[in-house]
């Protein structure tokens, strides 16, 4: 399993970040709380940070929000808002992993997407919440640039696909190009 580094920064701007940061007293309860699967890809953030002698701020890092409108609680875990002090680097400003696990109501949940991406957002609330992430190039429906002062980057939804039980990309007709 590769270590899930989430996007980076682009575009939180404005959104709704459902979620509940832990403060340090409350984290190990927080934790217990998610699914396994979930608590394991955090714990792969904070361990990727002290591998290099970092101390991982990962308390913004888990999302909660019912994104299929199943009436479940779904979890995104977005690298992008992990910190890493005294070794911030780590993270870097350009592409970190983001994935979504689609909740059970049981306290279990299953992987429903992975990429690599610029930033995440989240926006609306209930059954209307949607996960907009910042992603270039192709995925924008563009040609990559020739250097990443000139890319296009845009914001793209995820949806739902019922058969496959997994999220996908929105059409490119959807997508909004960023300036």
């Amino acid at each position: 399993m590769r270590p899930v580094l989430v996007v980076c920064a682009v575009c939180y701007a404005g959104a709704a970040a459902i979620g509940h940061a832990a403060t340090p007293s409350e984290k190990p309860a927080v934790r217990s709380r998610l699914p396994t699967i979930v608590a394991a890809s955090l714990k792969s953030l904070d361990d990727t940070c002290r591998e290099v002698g970092g101390k991982p701020l990962t308390g913004d890092v888990v999302k909660r929000v019912d994104l299929n409108a199943d009436g479940k609680e779904d979890f995104v875990v977005d690298a992008g808002s992990a910190n890493c002090d005294g070794a911030a680097s780590i993270y870097g400003d350009r592409e970190k992993g983001i994935a979504v696990y689609v909740g059970d109501g049981i306290g279990g949940a299953t992987e429903a997407f992975s990429d690599y991406v610029y930033g995440a957002a989240i926006e609306g609330t209930g059954p209307a919440a949607k996960l907009w992430l910042t992603v270039s190039a192709e995925r924008c429906g563009k040609k990559p640039a020739a250097d990443f002062a000139t890319e296009n980057f845009c914001d793209r939804a995820l949806i739902w696909n019922v058969p496959a039980m997994k999220f996908r990309y929105a059409p490119l007709s959807t997508v909004r190009m960023l300036q």
